[in-house]
């Protein structure tokens, strides 16, 4: 159902929150100008409607129906939205807007838990059946599945590769451009490359993709921007949950990005081994047995 609010009580951050909830309703053209909203919100929007259909290459209905899909009047109205977030925007330090320096520790802990719930929330219905289907099917009937990001989705891609190898698959994660360049360059029709970056501009992802690509291997993204680099260079492009706004780096990086990152992750590899057969749940049992045989011995040499 459409929010009935006027376009005054609107924050930058229900304008995100409305493009992420409709995104995967709206046509390819239309999406263009999701992807420009999404990417300029915080900014003031002064094009008209005909220079900004002229800019993104779609016509003047095209805008007007995101416009309208969005729960605004018009773009007159949605103008006005972006005007307001970017006023609102300046006020604030780098801090997440529900978050005061001022709010006790069990208050800070609330809101923190209520921003990474949202964050999960927003990439589940941001989820795209088809685009996941083909991700799963791809992964299923992998040889090889290499993982590629760096910094905080260095993390992501290491804990990846660790569940899908438990699980019998041939997986790895490469951090540096070097060797993400040189095993793309090596990759065949076979092999998988899941590529993570949350904003979607880290080149060494972006190149690997691109080349892994070229080697006919089967692409996947997971980025918060589908319409970046990163989620152009793939074949399948899944999207997280972004508040579109400068955020405090938790833990060294954008913690409500990482943990959409891992559900994304989560959700690809259940999916996988549940579409693989027997295979995998032999795999878990003999690599479960091999740990525990290998802990509990050295623990009783330890006693």
């Amino acid at each position: 159902m459409t929010d009935a609010r006027p376009l005054s009580d609107l924050k930058q951050s229900d304008l995100l929150e409305r493009i992420q909830e409709r995104y995967g309703t709206l046509r390819k053209s239309e999406r263009i100008v999701a992807d420009f909203l999404r990417e300029n919100a915080g900014r003031r929007l002064d094009s008209s409607i005909t220079e900004l259909g002229r800019t993104l290459g779609v016509s003047e209905a095209t805008i007007s129906r995101v416009s309208r899909a969005l729960g605004y009047d018009g773009y007159s109205d949605m103008k006005l939205s972006l005007a307001e977030g970017a006023r609102a925007r300046a006020s604030f330090v780098n801090l997440p807007l529900e978050i005061e320096d001022t709010d006790s520790l069990i208050s800070t802990s609330s809101k923190l838990a209520n921003l990474l719930i949202a964050g999960v929330d927003g990439t589940q219905r941001m989820l795209d059946a088809h685009r996941l289907e083909q991700a799963v099917e791809a992964l299923r009937n992998a040889r090889k599945i290499v993982f590629v990001g760096v910094g905080g989705a260095a993390a992501i891609c290491d804990e990846a590769a660790h569940m899908f190898m438990k699980a019998g698959f041939e997986a790895t994660s490469l951090r540096d451009g070097y060797t993400q360049t040189i095993v793309a360059a090596t990759m065949t029709e076979k092999d998988v490359m899941v590529g993570i970056s949350h904003t979607g501009t880290t080149e060494t992802v972006t190149d690997a993709l691109h080349l892994a690509r070229e080697r006919k291997a089967t692409t996947i993204a997971i980025t918060s921007n589908v319409g970046s680099d990163v989620g152009r260079a793939a074949d399948v492009a899944l999207t997280t949950w972004s508040a579109g706004q400068q955020l405090v780096p938790l833990h060294g990086d954008f913690l409500e990005g990482r943990l959409s990152q891992l559900f994304l992750i989560d959700l690809l590899y259940v999916g996988t081994i549940f579409r693989a057969g027997e295979e995998p749940a032999k795999a878990l049992k003999v690599t479960g047995e091999a740990l525990e045989k290998r802990y509990r011995h050295k623990s009783g040499k330890a006693g």
